[in-house]
């Protein structure tokens, strides 16, 4: 039994507990709602940290979430759709990455592939939720 959808979308929604599992995310201000601003500060493959400013744009709890961001005038457009599903007593976890206006194509170049950030954040996301079960006191009557 892996842990359960509502453990894995508490976590997708604290925001500062970002900085403590995640890999890419080394820090995360502001909270998780619908139209909510939240900025993340990321590390990107050379190493350097970023700031990102982002806005909750889907806020379904506890199944979807969406974060996007971007350039000014839609020239660029990032979203990051994060997925929660049920499964048995366990949960489903998907995220996809879309990158939409006149310079995605430019942007895509840039940050290259980001799958390999998508698989880091998923497995990340995975080892917290079962650390977290697996350390919760429990008692038996």
């Amino acid at each position: 039994m892996g842990p359960s959808a509502e453990r894995v979308w508490a976590i997708l929604t604290d925001a500062p507990g970002y900085a403590s599992w995640n890999p890419e995310i080394v820090a995360m201000e502001g909270r998780m709602a619908i139209g909510a601003s939240i900025r993340a500060r990321v590390r990107v493959g050379s190493g350097a940290i970023r700031s990102v400013p982002l806005r909750i744009t889907v806020f379904e709890a506890p199944e979807r979430m969406e974060w996007t961001g971007g350039l000014p005038l839609g020239l660029f457009v990032g979203k990051r759709l994060l997925t929660v599903t049920p499964q048995g007593e366990g949960a489903k976890f998907e995220m996809k990455v879309t990158m939409s206006g006149p310079l995605a194509k430019t942007m895509v170049r840039a940050v290259g592939d980001r799958q390999a950030e998508i698989d880091a954040f998923s497995g990340a996301l995975r080892s917290r939720a079962e650390r977290t079960i697996a350390t919760t006191p429990f008692t038996c009557s």
